[in-house]
């Protein structure tokens, strides 16, 4: 039971391309009902290609709310570090649902069978039998896939970062021999040299500069916005959007790690491991590539 729970608890990525899940759901929708032929489907005679076409718009319309209206309603639910294969499956368990309800009230208007109970546990009931099982094994599948790959490409990252650091350029210590000023919404200014910094974090309407001061690392709140800090930052190409709540100094990342999930980096010197979205992921890997040619 308890490798079961990790097993649920371990990390699976979020929805990605949302419309994706409306779209290819109708059209499973649609060929099982164009050729199982279930609930009396069989026996119409005139606009069977119509009806089955509107199967198909319903789910579509019907998947918008699981897919869409859940996570801007409950964002922090839906948080990519957050999500696990367990919620990932409990999210099918939603989506069948609102299919099967669409499905039930548009055969109930088109068939005139009336809004009957007995009818919509027999849509829920396919619905999960045709559906749940198939996702689920994709779901586990797929979550070792995507594990597999990215610890093989966190590996080959790895080995560039050692070559990387075995030979620095002189470009690079120039570079890290100068001064990065932050400086918000008021006359509080931070200044950093670009070989201390480790990480700048959103906080709402601060960002938490994480540098090292000495031997330690420590943490600056600063009012200020996480795109003013890009813009601060933009002059220098190793220190890089990898998150939509983090800026990272590529020059200060000892180690890359992979989960299914993606990536996160560790810090030379700081604790704290960064998470690199799958939208910032390639862009990760290629500087870090070109970091090492150079």
């Amino acid at each position: 039971m308890k490798k079961l729970l990790n097993y649920l608890n371990s990390p699976y990525p979020v929805f990605y391309q949302r419309w994706k899940i409306a779209v290819i759901s109708s059209v499973i929708v649609f060929l099982i009902l164009a050729f199982l032929q279930p609930f009396g489907i069989s026996s119409i005679e005139h606009h069977k290609l119509g009806i089955l076409l509107g199967y198909m718009a319903v789910t579509a319309v019907f998947l918008c709310m699981p897919v869409y209206l859940f996570p801007a309603l409950f964002p922090a639910y839906y948080e990519d570090d957050r999500w696990t294969v367990g919620k990932h499956i409990l999210s099918q368990v939603y989506i069948f649902f609102f299919i099967a309800i669409g499905n039930w009230l548009y055969s109930a208007i088109v068939f005139n069978w009336g809004f009957r109970l007995d009818i919509f546990y027999n849509f829920l009931f396919c619905t999960v039998i045709i559906g749940f099982f198939p996702s689920v094994f994709f779901i586990l599948l797929n979550r070792n896939r995507l594990l597999a790959f990215h610890l093989k490409e966190a590996t080959e990252m790895n080995l560039l970062l050692q070559r990387s650091a075995a030979t620095v350029s002189v470009e690079r210590v120039e570079q890290e021999d100068t001064v990065i000023l932050f400086a918000g919404g008021t006359k509080e200014v931070l200044e950093v040299n670009t070989s201390d910094l480790f990480f700048v974090e959103a906080d709402g309407n601060y960002v938490k500069i994480a540098y090292r001061k000495g031997h330690e690392p420590v943490r600056k709140l600063l009012r200020m916005t996480m795109k003013q800090a890009e813009e601060v930052t933009a002059v220098y190409p190793f220190i890089i959007k990898c998150h939509r709540a983090f800026l990272v100094n590529l020059h200060a990342v000892s180690r890359v790690s992979g989960n299914s999930q993606g990536y996160r980096l560790s810090l030379d010197g700081c604790e704290e491991e960064i998470p690199v979205s799958r939208a910032y992921s390639k862009e990760i890997k290629t500087l870090i590539e070109n970091m090492n040619e150079a």
